[in-house]
């Protein structure tokens, strides 16, 4: 009761705060509007976008020709063939974020089970948008591997029997790939969404926002110990009955309450004003926010328990959370960032809530799909608490 008690007391005290209204619930609104505009994604009948892809082919062998229709196949991507001498040139002109260089004696090559590179050029000038075309391009290539393996099989199957292997064996390959299931799956449910991509707009502003603002608000609410320690107010708390569990548990369990109520009107906000799908499955919803939540509090203690005064905290509160929001990819896709990028992301525990998030809302996926990411923020939670128990001063 005690425990209760002194959590309602921290949240009537926190949002009776104009200022924690405006920084910690509007301004999230306000930005997640603005930057779902920013990234172009803010209706339904936005038509889908197209990035240019410049291609030139000096191999003109089956193989090479099997990778062109799989990159043309593309919806993501628009391909304009060009003579083989123009390729960098007109990337670096910017007419395109990148272009693909098919060099001769690819298909020769990877017949022979040799492996053989393509070169892909991208434009310094479009570096994100160059990304992306490296995704479909990496797609592509996934493609003609699937060709040749089920060329190898067929070709094994055949000599299994005692048969001959036709000539035209590589071109039927390509039309069972491109025209055929090889494997038929079956399963129910079936929770993923048809015709996923990188997230952009309101998909990617509204679970960004909320990732990086539920840190400020429980960062905040760390630095608040670090206020009433200055003020001498813990000192009169520890003469009263009650044990520091039960002070520390209190303020944690007021924070983690703020973190679920801002989250919450978040969601609603970008559900409802914006039209964000947020998923097919409350309970897979449900766990991320509780997981992620739980996560922010532990780190907003954290920070209070490093930082020596509440200035420094607050000072400490801007540099993490900006960091940890543009790192963990709640400021843009994590998709479209260089791969070195991308690994160091993993080590924080924004990336794992955006990931659980967009496992939500982009792909549609259920509770088994995002119990990963949860389960790590769980473990972030508990590491985060582990080292402020051990390092926070009361006087």
């Amino acid at each position: 009761m005690k425990l209760l008690t002194l959590a309602l007391t921290y949240l009537k005290q926190t949002f009776s705060s104009r200022s924690v209204l405006i920084f910690s619930l509007l301004m999230p609104l306000l930005f997640t509007v603005v930057l779902g505009f920013a990234m172009q994604g803010m209706g339904p009948d936005d038509s889908p976008r197209q990035w240019t892809l410049l291609l030139a082919d000096e191999d003109r062998s089956p193989l090479s020709a099997a990778l062109t229709r799989q990159l043309e196949d593309d919806p993501a991507l628009e391909v304009v063939r060009v003579p083989d001498g123009e390729l960098a040139s007109r990337v670096d002109a910017g007419e395109a974020p990148a272009g693909l260089l098919v060099p001769d004696g690819f298909g020769a090559a990877l017949l022979d089970g040799q492996s053989f590179e393509v070169h892909l050029y991208r434009s310094a000038k479009q570096v994100m948008d160059a990304q992306v075309v490296e995704e479909s391009v990496q797609a592509a290539l996934a493609s003609v591997e699937g060709i040749l393996d089920t060329r190898e099989i067929a070709a094994h199957t055949l000599q299994n029997l005692g048969m001959p292997i036709p000539a035209e064996s590589l071109e039927d390959a390509a039309h069972l790939w491109e025209t055929e299931a090889p494997l038929e799956v079956r399963a129910a449910p079936v929770t993923r969404l048809k015709g996923t991509q990188i997230p952009i707009g309101a998909a990617q502003s509204s679970p960004g926002m909320a990732v990086m603002y539920v840190l400020f608000l429980t960062i905040g609410g760390g630095s608040t110990l670090l206020v009433e320690r200055e003020r001498g107010t813990l000192r009169r708390l520890l003469v009263m009955p009650l044990h520091k569990a039960t002070l520390v548990g209190g303020k944690l369990l007021g924070i983690y309450l703020s973190a679920l109520a801002q989250l919450a009107l978040l969601i609603l906000f970008g559900r409802f004003a914006l039209g964000v799908n947020w998923g097919q499955s409350p309970a897979a919803l449900t766990l991320m926010v509780l997981a992620y939540a739980f996560a922010a509090t532990a780190l907003g203690i954290l920070v209070a328990a490093l930082a020596r005064t509440s200035a420094q905290a607050d000072g400490l509160s801007t540099l993490t959370v900006m960091a940890l929001s543009a790192l963990g990819g709640a400021w843009w896709p994590i998709e479209i960032v260089p791969p070195w990028m991308q690994s160091l992301a993993k080590a924080l525990p924004t990336y794992w809530g955006m990931q659980g998030f967009q496992d939500i809302i982009s792909r549609g996926l259920g509770v088994s799909a995002v119990l990963p990411e949860a389960g790590i923020l769980l473990g972030f939670g508990a590491l985060f608490l582990g080292i402020e128990l051990w390092r926070f001063r009361w006087e």
